[in-house]
C-alpha cells in the first residue's frame, strides 16, 4: 500500500468538523469506586467552551502539515515504536505519522503524534487542547452519575473501538463509525487515547479548584484520556479513567481531538 501523496489538495476532510458547544455549569469529576487516581469525586465548575466532535483525522492533520511544513517528533527522530509482524513496541525506522495515512484510512484518527504535535496543532488552528476536567465533562455526555458515556452496561462493541489486536497497521475505524454521545461527540472513548492540555498528578482531585481546573503548573507526564483500540480492560473506558504519558511520546494507539473557548 502507497502513502497518499502529499501534495493532495488540503480541505478535502468528509468530516466537517463544526466545533460543539459544551454549556457552562458543574459536573461531578472522578470516582470513589474506580482506580486510585480518580477519587475523590468532587464537583468541578467548567465554562462554556467548544469541543471537536470527532478526533483530529490523517487528513485534516496532512491540512496542517502542508501549510506549514512542522515535521512531528517521530519524523524528527526518524522513527518510532510501532508493530512489525504482530509485535509491539520495537522501535521501527521511519515510522510515523504518515506510514498510515493511506488512501483508505484519511478519516481514521491520526496517531503517532506527540504532545508536542498535538499542541502544534491546535495553535495553528486557532484551538487549544481541551482539560481533563472539560474533556470529562464532554465525554460523559451528560450522563454524570453513570460508568459509561452510554451507561452503565458493559462496552460490546457497538459502543465504541476497543480489544483489537494489532497486525501491521494499528485497527482503528472511521472517526464517525460509531455512535456519538449525548453530547454529539464521536470517539471521547475507545479509537485511541486522546491527550489533554494538563500536566498529570496522581492526587490533584485533593487540590482542585472547583472553578475551571487546569491542573499543576508542571509536571513530567501529560494526561490522556479515552482509551484506544488495544485496550483490554473495559474500566479504561470509563468516563473517569485517567491516564498520562511523557509528552513526547509517540505510539500508534494515541491520538487527540482540539477544544477552543466560547466567543463572548
Amino acid at each position: 500500500m502507497n502513502n497518499i501523496n502529499e501534495s493532495e489538495p488540503a480541505n478535502n476532510s468528509m468530516v466537517e468538523n463544526q466545533m460543539v458547544p459544551i454549556s457552562a455549569g458543574y459536573f461531578s469529576m472522578g470516582s470513589n469506586d474506580g482506580g486510585p487516581f480518580e477519587a475523590p469525586q468532587h464537583k468541578v465548575w467548567v465554562d462554556t467552551f467548544l469541543m471537536d466532535p470527532y478526533p483530529v483525522t490523517n487528513v485534516q492533520f496532512a491540512d496542517f502539515i502542508a501549510a506549514t511544513g512542522y515535521r512531528t517528533v517521530a519524523e524528527r527522530n526518524k522513527g518510532a515504536y510501532g508493530f512489525r509482524d504482530g509485535a509491539y513496541r520495537e522501535f521501527i525506522p521511519g515510522l510515523n505519522w504518515r506510514t498510515y495515512y493511506l488512501a483508505d484510512r484519511a478519516h481514521h484518527p491520526v496517531v503517532l503524534v506527540s504532545w508536542h504535535d498535538a499542541k502544534a496543532y491546535a495553535d495553528w488552528a486557532g484551538k487549544r487542547l481541551p482539560t481533563e476536567a472539560e474533556w470529562e465533562k464532554a465525554a460523559r455526555g451528560g450522563r454524570e452519575n453513570e460508568l459509561y458515556a452510554w451507561g452503565n452496561g458493559e462496552p460490546n462493541g457497538t459502543q465504541s473501538n476497543f480489544a483489537k489486536t494489532p497486525q501491521d497497521l494499528p485497527p482503528t475505524t472511521p472517526v464517525d463509525h460509531f455512535p456519538p454521545n449525548g453530547l454529539g461527540l464521536y470517539d471521547m472513548v475507545g479509537n485511541v487515547w486522546q491527550w489533554c492540555q494538563d500536566w498529570f498528578q496522581e492526587d490533584v482531585y485533593t487540590q482542585h479548584t472547583r472553578q475551571n481546573p487546569q491542573g499543576p503548573a508542571e509536571g513530567q507526564l501529560k494526561v490522556r484520556r479515552g482509551g484506544s483500540w488495544n485496550v483490554i480492560q473495559s474500566f479504561r473506558l470509563r468516563s473517569a479513567n485517567r491516564g498520562a504519558l511523557p509528552p513526547e511520546t509517540v505510539v500508534p494507539n494515541i491520538g487527540f481531538r482540539c477544544a477552543k473557548d466560547m466567543s463572548l
